[in-house]
């Protein structure tokens, strides 16, 4: 004992004679302290045999480093790293990270008036030998306020050796590095998205330039998640070697997947070929560097994959550029996607290098890069997929102008049009007969409302109805009047053809003329017309036909005796009718259960639906408080009832009139504004299919009417 403390005291003593060397770094409350370079000195062993007692014996050996962080570039040697530290916090539990998770070895001395305390860690032994579960490599120390300890570092690594070091209180470094792995998953989950939305538009369009492009970002993504520790926390934890594999052969994949990437998405092969070859060489040297970690070769696998990386980087800026100029626009996407990680790549360099501080911002700075690089590479396959088909587009609409030349295919296509506009009008015929019906049907119903409350609201419903209607109809007799005016034009061209198989002779003149003809009509442009034309007639008799259907499902004249019916069917029917009505000023929140089958009078439950939402509507409208309007439908299968429930966020019903409003004739409503009938008759056809209806409601909150009718009517 009487020895280890005359070399705790020896060490000290010496340590705080080299004051001049490193600077004492002091612990304080608050965020943890970076140490920078002036506050370490340093020692290289290049036997890597050296003890502790033989560092404390080379004291004076010790030199200061320069640094902003500590960076010992690659080296076979071991260096000792001593740091002088003064504890002037309250909190005795302490900690010092080292955040570079790719050191090999990593043996920590700290000395105190206690004691020496050792520690050993690296990516040599299993994830389990750590004193705490995480990625980085954290020590954990004890000091009182104002004691001074002098702790020694040993570190040993193939990789470069970057050590980015923090100390301070316990609770601060474990807080920040949650907020580390809160970032990183962040990143992750983005990459993962990309990931899943680029393998989709593969499999939909089986384009190569995506496939790369999925290979490039899961490269990456775990690349990233092997440097940053993650890799060997989580998938091997108990196999370094596989860990230390595990980079080269990511960063492998990733490097291969750009470089097959950027020669598809920018066409390398084609509009660059020497700059071909040069990736080609990239790619052997890719490829080359897994299979040297695998001879043993380990540092000259971590040096093949760097060289390869800083130069190809250079080597893409300089082709996205030369494409760029050229005026092709995927290229500049490609340039401006590469900027970013080219930037984050630099910072990152920088920081190691101490030209820049060591802060949150820089530690994760090639994720962002990366991160955002993999999302504007996405847009810009979006961009390049767009691009394609316009010049498919124009490439097919050609084709189709030079084979109309032709007369028997002029002819011939002439009768598929005439066959297309007579089946487009006999459909426009058959759903404004339709309509004709619905609007008969719709006279029905008012009838009907009249005799059972439906006075008050009738002028909303048929408004909303007239509105729904009226804009496909408009959009249909907009396109008459062009459509016959184009018809016009082409049955005149077609007049010409004509009287060419009526006189004999020879016809160039005339076919000149009918080419000049044609020219003058502007042929093209007429049948591009006419196929928009029926295509808007088509599109607005079918949204008329869906707001037939749903007046007939609303209305279901045809089912006035007991049915089995979807209610959702009956609900969905009612918010057309209603859509008008909300004004585009309330979010409705539909949830339906598939399973919502039961015998009812399907007319007659409409009409409560009707009623009650309605009814929320008006309580939304005249709701003067600043939130947004919210109706919420929900049904739900029971074991022998369905339930369904009609819930708004309204001012609500104040609890001295929530008895009444079931009773006919009362209303909170201004006069002429309601009869007081509407609850009266939901009340009534509730009861008239054997269920029961409940109301909850708190005054600011909302209403939520609640109905449970039985699934059959036995």
């Amino acid at each position: 004992m009487k020895f280890r403390a005359s070399l705790i005291c020896l060490a000290l003593l010496l340590a705080f004679s080299a004051g001049a060397i490193a600077k004492v770094i002091q612990v304080l409350d608050g965020t943890p302290v970076v140490i920078r370079g002036e506050s370490i000195a340093i020692l290289e062993d290049p036997s890597g045999q050296l003890t502790l007692n033989e560092v404390l014996a080379k004291q004076n050996k010790f030199v200061r480093f320069t640094g902003e962080v500590p960076n010992l570039q690659y080296s076979n040697a071991a260096f000792w790293l001593r740091i002088n530290l003064l504890n002037g916090t309250q909190d005795s539990l302490l900690a010092l990270e080292a955040s570079n998770t790719q050191l090999d070895t990593l043996d920590v001395h700290i000395l105190g008036l206690n004691g020496t305390k050792s520690y050993r860690f690296g990516d040599v032994y299993p994830f389990s030998k750590r004193l705490f579960d995480h990625q980085h490599f954290i020590v954990p120390f004890e000091a009182k306020l104002g004691e001074n300890l002098t702790i020694f570092l040993r570190v040993r690594g193939l990789e470069q050796m970057s050590i980015p070091l923090l100390v301070g209180p316990r609770k601060q470094i474990l807080t920040n590095n949650y907020k580390t792995d809160l970032f990183a998953g962040l990143y992750f989950g983005i990459m993962l998205v990309m990931f899943f939305y680029n393998l989709f538009l593969y499999i939909s369009i089986r384009d190569k330039a995506y496939l790369f492009y999925i290979v490039y970002i899961a490269g990456i993504a775990m690349a990233q998640a092997s440097l940053q520790g993650y890799t060997f926390k989580y998938l091997l934890p108990n196999n370094p070697y596989l860990n230390h594999l595990s980079v080269v052969l990511f960063s492998t994949l990733t490097g291969i997947g750009a470089i097959q990437f950027a020669r598809i998405f920018l066409q390398i092969k084609n509009q660059l070929p020497r700059i071909d070859y040069g990736l080609r060489f990239f790619e052997g040297l890719y490829i080359l560097a897994p299979l040297v970690f695998l001879l043993g070769w380990r540092q000259l696998s971590y040096n093949l994959l760097d060289f390869a990386a800083l130069i190809l980087s250079f080597y893409a800026l300089y082709f996205s550029i030369r494409l760029s100029l050229k005026g092709q626009r995927t290229a500049k996407f490609f340039l401006f996607a590469w900027s970013f990680f080219m930037i984050g790549m630099f910072v990152f360099v920088a920081r190691n290098f101490g030209w820049l501080p060591y802060n949150f911002f820089t530690k994760n700075v090639l994720l962002m890069g990366s991160g955002l690089e993999a999302i504007l590479l996405s847009v810009a396959l979006a961009d390049r997929i767009n691009i394609l088909k316009r010049e498919k587009e124009i490439s097919q609409a050609e084709a189709l102008r030079i084979s109309l030349e032709n007369e028997r295919l002029v002819r011939e296509q002439n009768l598929v049009l005439e066959a297309k506009v007579q089946e487009r009008t006999e459909a426009l015929q058959k759903a404004n007969a339709e309509l004709g019906l619905a609007i008969d049907n719709l006279k029905n119903t008012q009838t009907q409302l009249v005799n059972a409350e439906k006075m008050a609201s009738l002028g909303q419903l048929t408004a909303g109805i007239a509105h729904e209607i009226n804009n496909p109809i408009n959009f249909v007799t907009s396109n008459i009047i062009p459509l016959r005016r184009d018809l016009a034009d082409l049955m005149e061209l077609l007049s010409q053809y004509e009287l060419l198989h009526k006189v004999p002779g020879n016809h160039e003149q005339e076919l000149l003329d009918i080419k000049k003809l044609q020219r003058e009509l502007d042929y093209e442009f007429l049948k591009e017309e006419i196929g928009i034309l029926l295509n808007g007639m088509e599109e607005g008799a079918k949204r008329t036909a869906e707001i037939v259907k749903g007046l007939r499902i609303f209305s279901r004249l045809d089912e006035s005796d007991l049915k089995k019916v979807n209610i959702n069917e009956g609900i969905e029917s009612t918010l057309i009718l209603l859509n008008s009505s909300m004004g585009g000023k309330i979010d409705l929140i539909k949830d339906y259960d598939p399973d919502a089958y039961l015998e009812c009078y399907p007319g007659k439950l409409n009409q409560v639906i009707m009623n009650i939402t309605n009814n929320a509507i008006q309580a939304l409208h005249e709701n003067v408080s600043d939130k947004r309007g919210q109706i919420t439908i929900q049904t739900k299968a029971l074991n022998d009832a369905i339930r369904i429930s009609i819930s708004d966020n309204g001012p609500g019903i104040p609890e001295s009139i929530r008895s009444k409003i079931f009773e006919p004739f009362f209303t909170t409503k201004a006069v002429g504004q309601g009869t007081g009938l509407g609850l009266s008759i939901v009340y009534s056809i509730i009861e008239s299919h054997k269920g029961q209806i409940n109301v909850f409601s708190n005054p600011g909150e909302g209403t939520t009417f609640q109905i449970d009718l039985p699934k059959l009517q036995s």
